[in-house]
């Protein structure tokens, strides 16, 4: 039998040779959609005279629905839409997508995509995504994305994260503060963490920013110690984080000699 993508393929050239004309752009776009569309409406002979979409929603088995989309991917192109609906209504699902997110022989695109389906039928698996989030072997593009899914898990990310804060460092601890700053989180060990980010020079820059979107005013002392030792370079992102609070950074300081300061205004003063 002919692959999914294969059929849809053949259809969609009998369309662009009927539609008789050179399509770019938007107007290709717009095409190519409606095209699926009618595809996944149309019999089909290859599927017993049913419909691309009438066929797959037949498919009970969410493995080999995923192994049906795992093929598909590897054709190149997005997924086709009557094996991805179908893995986000299926009941039951759920448990074999999140086997497919955690297994480090999959493709990771395959992976992203069980990963979208998690987020699309309400069922992320918070923890085992955490674990992956902050493996040292997780692919780039997958933790990417990972990150920001568990970013709209609210207090569950919350509640994954914060065991955690006293095992991470550099990149990762800037990670954790992110999804606790995108969880909502309110304690105070979320606001110790955050602040705590500020003592190292390579997570500084990023933890300004965290503190700035956290928006929480008691870390406002803080940021103006700091101010008071910092280069002008530094400085500048204190104030503006101070100042995205409702705050003032009123900490004067003479600048004459700092390198920085010379960079950013154009040269020494």
């Amino acid at each position: 039998m002919k692959s999914p993508k294969t059929l849809f393929r053949e259809y969609f050239r009998r369309r662009l040779i009927s539609a008789g004309k050179k399509l770019a752009g938007d107007e290709l776009e717009d095409f190519i959609a409606e095209a699926a569309a009618e595809w996944e409406r149309e019999p089909c002979a290859e599927y017993g005279g049913l419909s691309p979409k009438e066929y797959f929603a037949d498919i009970g088995d969410a493995a080999e629905l995923i192994r049906l989309l795992a093929a598909d991917i590897k054709e190149g192109g997005e997924p086709l839409a009557v094996i991805t609906d179908r893995l986000a209504e299926l009941p039951g699902a759920a448990g074999s997508l999140a086997e497919t997110v955690c297994s480090d022989e999959a493709d990771e695109e395959l992976r992203i995509v069980a990963a979208d389906l998690l987020w699309q039928r309400g069922s992320v698996p918070v923890e085992e995504f955490a674990d992956i989030v902050f493996s040292a072997t997780a692919p780039v593009a997958l933790r990417e994305r990972l990150i920001e899914i568990l970013g709209g898990c609210g207090g569950e990310t919350e509640q994954a994260v914060l065991p955690r804060i006293g095992h991470v460092a550099g990149d990762d601890a800037l990670v954790a503060g992110e999804l606790l700053v995108r969880s909502g989180s309110m304690t105070d060990e979320t606001l110790d963490f955050l602040l705590s980010l500020t003592e190292s020079a390579g997570t500084l820059p990023r933890a300004l920013q965290l503190l700035s979107d956290y928006g929480d005013t008691r870390t406002i002392p803080r940021l103006k110690e700091l101010a008071r030792t910092c280069d002008y370079a530094t400085y500048t992102d204190i104030r503006s984080a101070v100042e995205a609070m409702g705050g003032e950074l009123d900490v004067e300081r003479d600048w004459s000699g700092d390198a920085t300061y010379g960079i950013i205004k154009g040269g020494n003063k």
